[in-house]
């Protein structure tokens, strides 16, 4: 049997996690979440450290913390590659990147009342970043090991739910309001003006319709195959009078360039963009199509009409319940969607 690297992975991941629990000298019992007092909270922790698409859906917890604890002091501990996702965030007062040590340690001592882990699946490092934090409220989803690292620990819900409602099923079992159930990102007026003027320079006709399109997803169980995006274009370009955007990220930058290359007239490249540059460049397309990846979270947190590209069921913990500016096309596997159906789905919004 062939070993594949993510199995080491695995195994490695379930080794360090058993070493780093034998290790830990004081375990802490658990609250009954009654004991749970709001009014002692003025300093919060809140711990994100996956993916761009995650962080995004990540978005209403702070806004509803804020609305819950207005004088609260709210920090979000992530990656450098998702941080972006909080930039000019007004419900998040700082942002501490974990790669740098100095600022993680800065979570370690940042005086903080609750700290609350979002990741649904225990995760070691997470988990262990809201224990170090030596908050009095150290809150996370109740798994196999969460005893040992929260006092709070909320029940899962093990039925398929939108990824952004299970972050704020957390608010709700400690008995907090909801008054925003929407991702949120907030690029700046110079962000939304340099895109402005990019579009303006490709001198699009009037009534031409602009249709982003991001061939890259990360994973290759996500991908639908070039050939199709490249039959997709030319279809969308002779009989809609298209215009395509193909955006790209730093990795899938030569792949961005073949389609536009493949689709030939009608087709251009996006600038390089960060996550609220590439939010701002979206809100000037009539439709975006892009697979289970972050820049659809993008669109979905900018309102943009999205085609969603996904494998089967990909899209019950990925997209919200009401689709009203969502055309979800699926397949068993992503690379069997076809393009007939992927045209029925940019329709449904022109």
């Amino acid at each position: 049997m062939k070993i594949h690297s993510s199995m080491i992975r695995k195994f490695w991941s379930q080794i360090r996690t058993l070493l780093v629990i034998r290790q830990m000298s004081l375990i802490k019992k658990c609250l009954p979440v009654e004991q749970f007092k709001s009014d002692q909270v003025k300093n919060i922790l809140i711990i994100r450290l996956d993916k761009v698409g995650d962080l995004i859906l990540s978005t209403p917890v702070f806004q509803n913390l804020k609305n819950n604890l207005p004088g609260a002091r709210i920090t979000a501990l992530v990656r450098k590659y998702n941080s972006g996702v909080l930039k000019n965030n007004p419900f998040v007062d700082e942002v501490l990147i974990y790669d740098k040590i100095e600022e993680r340690r800065k979570a370690q001592n940042g005086g903080f009342d609750m700290a609350i882990d979002l990741i649904y699946d225990f995760n070691l490092e997470s988990a262990l970043a809201c224990y170090n934090s030596g908050a009095s409220f150290r809150v996370g989803y109740k798994d196999k090991y969460s005893a040992y690292f929260y006092n709070i620990e909320a029940e899962k819900d093990p039925s398929p739910k939108y990824e952004l409602q299970r972050n704020l099923d957390i608010l709700k079992y400690l008995r907090m309001s909801i008054d925003c159930e929407a991702s949120r990102l907030f690029p700046s007026q110079e962000e939304i003006r340099e895109c402005f003027n990019f579009i303006k320079s490709l001198n699009i006709e009037e009534k031409a319709i602009t249709i982003g399109i991001n061939p890259g997803t990360g994973r290759r169980r996500r991908e639908w195959p070039l050939e199709k995006y490249v039959e997709l274009g030319k279809r969308l370009v002779l009989n809609k009078n298209a215009r395509i955007l193909v955006t790209w990220g730093e990795k899938d930058k030569s792949l961005a360039q073949k389609l536009v290359q493949k689709i030939g007239p009608g087709a251009c490249l996006a600038p390089g963009t960060n996550i609220t540059s590439l939010a701002a460049l979206l809100t000037f397309c009539d439709v975006f199509i892009c697979g289970n990846t972050g820049p659809s979270h993008i669109a979905m947190a900018m309102k943009v009409p999205l085609v969603g590209l996904y494998g089967k069921n990909d899209d019950l913990n990925w997209t919200p319940e009401k689709k009203d500016n969502i055309a979800v096309v699926s397949a068993d596997k992503c690379s069997l969607i076809q393009v007939s159906d992927v045209i029925k789905g940019v329709e449904k919004f022109l």
